[in-house]
């Protein structure tokens, strides 16, 4: 694939960095679908969320269920991508030490609160029998925010990194796209470890403790943390094309087309794991589709969504708050719904067009309370 024929941006400045609006806005929308994902599964009849009502029709849940995996496949991934991206920047301007105590402040306060604190009152009214001890550490947990705590993980492990090779300084390459071979590599290498993984870690299994629901996709968020390094030092978000973009859909179409079915002709063992075959098309399905997915729209918002209105501005900076105080608009507007007796399908719109909009509207008075915005 040939580079962008635009001149290549400057060299990245420690000082200065350059901001990625598009990047920006791919965050926005990444956690918009959190949100989402989260309103769907309430109404899928999973037994996954704080508040959960079962579908109303078959089509309905198979519907939510489609939704759920399509996302799963990819959007937490594009998340450590971008997060990835950003560590080496940050990491540069201010040394190992502000560094790691900023991702503290930024991801420890929040997880800290959330699994002490949030999460028992998200379990409030469905505690069980026993002493009220023994009640509270059942619902303690980091829900939803399992997301920063892996992050912290991988940040720290990052700088432990640098600090190994501090006497190296990282070298800035010439400002090109990734090669499609090299694509293809990664796709391969990804889906075989996730492969391996699930025969050990089925999907659906549930880490005690760290409270992780997803750890059958940890092979895609550590190699896409790393990913989004790579790219930072490499230039790759600045070298991303249109041309690109379409590679990357057609990837995207093609393990659709070709993996997908073959791995739904196993049945629920194809998304589970054990080393079957079709958990084996399972992996190259999914592997192949984030990352053709996550190619297809880095390349989409730098050509179409590189900027940022008073709007935009406004969504990009309380996007993290959003994604840490979302689990309780969505469990609010789901007991608030519950007496509604609307088909499935009409009430997950329902309850999608007030939460999201919502998530946004409270963000902005929580960052303004004392303190909060140095955290959030």
């Amino acid at each position: 694939m040939r580079a962008d024929p635009r001149p290549a941006p400057p060299a990245r400045s420690s000082a200065s960095p350059a901001r990625l609006w598009f990047a920006d806005n791919l965050r926005i929308l990444l956690t918009s679908l959190v949100v989402l994902h989260h309103v769907a599964i309430m109404y899928s009849g999973m037994p996954l969320w704080y508040y959960t009502e079962p579908p109303t029709s078959v089509a309905a849940g198979v519907g939510l269920s489609i939704f759920l995996l399509v996302n799963q496949a990819w959007f937490m991934g594009a998340f450590f991508l971008l997060s990835g991206y950003f560590a080496p920047g940050s990491y540069d301007r201010k040394g190992p030490g502000a560094f790691l105590r900023d991702r503290l402040i930024r991801l420890g306060i929040p997880l800290v609160v959330f699994y002490f604190v949030l999460s028992p009152l998200l379990h409030a009214g469905s505690y069980p029998d026993g002493s009220p001890l023994a009640a509270y550490l059942d619902t303690i947990g980091s829900g939803p925010l399992w997301f920063v705590l892996a992050l912290l993980v991988f940040d720290v492990c990052y700088a432990a990194v640098r600090l190994a090779g501090a006497r190296r300084r990282p070298r800035e390459r010439a400002v090109r796209p990734p090669a499609l071979p090299m694509v293809i590599a990664f796709v391969a290498v990804l889906a075989l470890g996730t492969y391996a993984l699930r025969i050990v870690l089925p999907a659906g299994t549930w880490v005690p403790v760290v409270d992780f629901p997803t750890i059958a996709y940890l092979p895609q968020y550590v190699s896409f943390f790393v990913a989004g390094t790579v790219a930072y030092r490499r230039g790759w978000f600045h070298a991303v094309t249109p041309r690109i973009g379409w590679a990357g859909f057609g990837l995207a179409a093609g393990a659709s087309l070709v993996f997908l079915p073959l791995a739904l002709a196993g049945g629920l063992e194809a998304w589970m794991g054990h080393g079957t075959l079709s958990s084996l098309f399972f992996a190259l399905w999914d592997s192949a589709f984030a990352v053709g997915a996550v190619l297809a729209l880095l390349a989409l918002f730098r050509s179409r969504l590189d900027g940022q209105g008073p709007l935009g501005r406004y969504l990009s900076a309380h996007a993290f708050t959003v994604y840490v105080i979302h689990a309780f608009v969505v469990t609010a507007a789901g007991l608030a719904f519950g007496a509604l007796a609307w088909p499935t399908s009409a009430k997950f719109a329902l309850v999608a067009a007030v939460t999201l909009p919502a998530c946004f509207a409270l963000a902005g008075p929580i960052r303004r309370l004392p303190g909060v915005r140095r955290v959030l």
